[in-house]
């Protein structure tokens, strides 16, 4: 069948989807937050996660779907008609889920790739939203 994807597929999956979906509803705060702990991690540790993402591309032929997680998370953070305007300022809300767009991508890596990365990686990308998220349940 035409257009169909053969091989592994990371970007249409239950768990994305519904990381993205959360990620719709977060407000401008929580955005912030997530920017702030995503910050707080350490620019080696950031390196180490990225290195394994980036085995994990290489040592499992994932190279691609990584790059279209990566650039998912990319256009979430850099589409302002997808945001939701709190109390009538949606420029400063787009503004924010663009300066979250590293935490967001790693986050949705940490996601798509799962169970491919070792632990240190997966708690290095996902710590950030994890704290973000859990500071307001």
């Amino acid at each position: 069948m035409f257009g169909r994807r053969k091989g592994p597929n990371l970007v249409d999956t239950d768990e994305l989807d519904a990381f993205f979906d959360r990620l719709d509803r977060m407000t401008q705060v929580q955005l912030l937050a997530l920017q702030a702990a995503w910050k707080a991690t350490s620019r080696e540790d950031h390196e180490s996660a990225w290195t394994a993402v980036r085995a994990a591309g290489a040592g499992e032929g994932l190279a691609k779907e990584i790059d279209r997680v990566r650039d998912k998370a990319m256009g979430w953070a850099l589409r302002g008609e997808n945001s939701i305007p709190y109390m009538g300022d949606n420029d400063n809300h787009v503004r924010v889920k663009r300066e979250a767009e590293e935490a967001v991508v790693d986050a949705a890596l940490a996601v798509a790739l799962g169970s491919r990365l070792d632990a240190d990686a997966h708690d290095t990308l996902i710590g950030p939203w994890l704290r973000a998220t859990e500071a307001f349940e």
